[in-house]
């Protein structure tokens, strides 16, 4: 007995003379040069919706901090892609801090290294996160070109602190009613697996959705497998200057599984295969109210592979698409080429090729100003059928006036031939025209551009809603529709207005409601001098 006690006291003491060899460290890059360094421990620090000491708090901060669940600490743990003896990587913590960003339930997160000991060469690390409020009695709306479009209902994104996702809604928009129900799992039991179901009883038909996918969850990802099933029927519409053209029925089963391995990875750079296939069966029919024809049948199903290239070189910044939100942007290349076989034997229309491809680099041009842009091209070719193409490239410019003015401009290219009528590039109230309806004008070829001045004060709305004003011109054209006149598309619009921007800063859907009046500036018959719009959505 005396020799265990003796044996104890030994390692309490091998123990503390270890610990006191553990130094604070308040700076990462203060660490030695040193590839040997070990993870000797992990601690947690999740942190509720509100912080209560903060000036302005009242009873409904209090009461929503009291009913929310704070996010599981074995929920966080399960997205590290990193663990206990683990040798350190700081590109890993980096890498690990962008996928608990991406959770919706997470407005922020941290991993910083509290210290650092000398002679065994390990780091305790600290994992810091702070809650959304996830239990949205969920009402989004949208007001524009005379028309409006919402939903009720209620989805908890952290469903008990497991970050699972449950919805049901009831939705109304320009087209159609209808229930949805959906349950999604970003991260199976830590398997870094992925899930979806959705069932939705519309007023135009029923579909529903089953997805199960384990991504390529990390840029060393060694491989990744999906399998995606979604059945759709629906009522679509074609409009003409903002009014209700046509009507038809559309069906579309879609099936689509996959198996992707990597080439090469490290912690900056990866190069990726893929290979898999696709079912892919539209049809259209006929109903009461369809006037002016139907879009073409068609089955695409085929055989594809796909090749990625993809640089890690991330910054977090500030007020690019949101404010007072971190902002995780890549400036590395991403590329991806696809090439399919369409195939009769699948059930394709006629034997064919697809060719697919997309392109995003981001710039920083100088201190305050970034350059975004993402482009996409895709040709088919098919036995007995005309070739189709189609090209977009979008830009998006930022320069940053102040700590709390920016100016944006944007530019949008579209540019299609022989596309399906159904797949026709529309221009109105919800595309960047904000001075005109919904569906104004349409076409295979559209451009958009657009300027705008941000002001992000600091004035926030009982603590809920952060506030921000813009100023914008906008101006744009879709043109070339073979199946109406070209009445519609002869001139270039041109609209000027100003809105509110309110952040919902503390919600797991961290959407911005936009309250904006805007002027066409052209006068026509059946044209409104004012268009007010509101709307929800996730960029400024």
């Amino acid at each position: 007995m005396r020799g265990m006690m003796l044996l104890g006291g030994a390692c309490l003491l091998s123990t503390a003379v270890q610990a006191s060899d553990c130094q604070l460290l308040e700076n990462k890059h203060a660490l030695p040069d040193r590839g040997d360094i070990r993870i000797r421990s992990i601690q947690f620090e999740a942190e509720n919706v509100f912080d209560l000491d903060e000036p302005g708090t009242f009873w409904l901060h209090r009461f929503a901090n009291k009913t929310h669940i704070i996010s599981r600490e074995e929920t966080l743990q399960q997205d590290l892609l990193f663990a206990e003896g683990d040798r350190l990587s700081l590109a890993v913590l980096e890498e690990t801090e962008r996928l608990l960003r991406s959770r919706r339930y997470l407005r922020e997160a941290k991993i910083s290294i509290t210290h650092y000991c000398s002679e065994s060469h390990q780091v305790d690390v600290l994992v810091q996160s702070w809650d959304n409020w996830s239990l949205l009695p969920k009402i989004d709306f949208k007001h524009e070109g005379g028309a409006s479009e919402y939903s009720i209902g209620i989805a908890e994104d952290n469903l008990l602190g497991t970050g699972n996702q449950l919805q049901l809604d009831y939705a109304k928009d320009s087209e159609r009613t209808g229930y949805l129900l959906s349950f999604a799992s970003p991260n199976m039991f830590g398997s870094h697996w992925s899930s979806a179901l959705q069932y939705a009883d519309n007023s135009d038909g029923e579909s529903y959705l089953f997805a199960v996918e384990r991504p390529f969850y990390r840029i060393s990802s060694p491989w990744a497998m999906g399998f995606e099933l979604e059945k759709s029927k629906e009522e679509l519409r074609e409009y003409q200057r903002g009014e209700e053209s046509n009507r038809y029925d559309s069906k579309r089963h879609w099936l689509q599984s996959y198996l992707g391995f990597s080439l090469y990875a490290s912690s900056y750079s990866a190069q990726r295969l893929l290979l898999g296939f696709r079912l892919h069966d539209q049809q259209f029919a006929s109903n009461p109210d369809t006037q002016n024809g139907l879009p073409l049948d068609r089955d695409l199903s085929a055989l594809w592979l796909e090749y990625q290239w993809l640089q890690s070189d991330f910054q977090k910044l500030y007020r690019i698409n949101q404010f007072n939100r971190t902002e995780d942007i890549n400036f590395g290349w991403q590329f991806t080429l696809q090439l399919a076989r369409l195939a009769d034997w699948l059930g394709a229309d006629a034997n064919g090729w697809q060719l697919s491809s997309r392109l995003e680099k981001n710039w920083a041009l100088k201190p305050g100003s970034w350059l975004l842009t993402e482009h996409h091209f895709k040709q088919q070719w098919q036995s007995n059928e005309p070739s189709r193409s189609e090209l977009s490239s979008h830009w998006l410019l930022v320069h940053h006036l102040t700590d709390q003015s920016s100016l944006a401009a944007r530019f949008q290219l579209e540019l299609g031939r022989e596309l399906y009528r159904d797949e026709l590039r529309q221009l109105g109230g919800d595309n960047g025209m904000r001075a005109y309806p919904l569906y104004f004008q349409r076409g295979q070829k559209l451009w958009v551009a657009s300027g705008e001045y941000r002001y992000y004060t600091p004035w926030s709305i009982l603590r809920l809603f952060d506030v921000g004003f813009a100023g914008f011109v906008d101006a744009g054209r879709a043109w070339d529709d073979p199946w109406q006149s070209s009445e519609a598309s002869d001139q270039v619009l041109f609209g000027v207005g100003g809105g509110v921007r309110l952040l919902s800063k503390y919600s797991s859907r961290g959407t911005m409601v936009h309250l904006d009046l805007a002027k066409p500036l052209r006068s026509e018959p059946g044209l409104d001098s004012w268009q007010f719009r509101a709307m929800a959505k996730r960029r400024f």
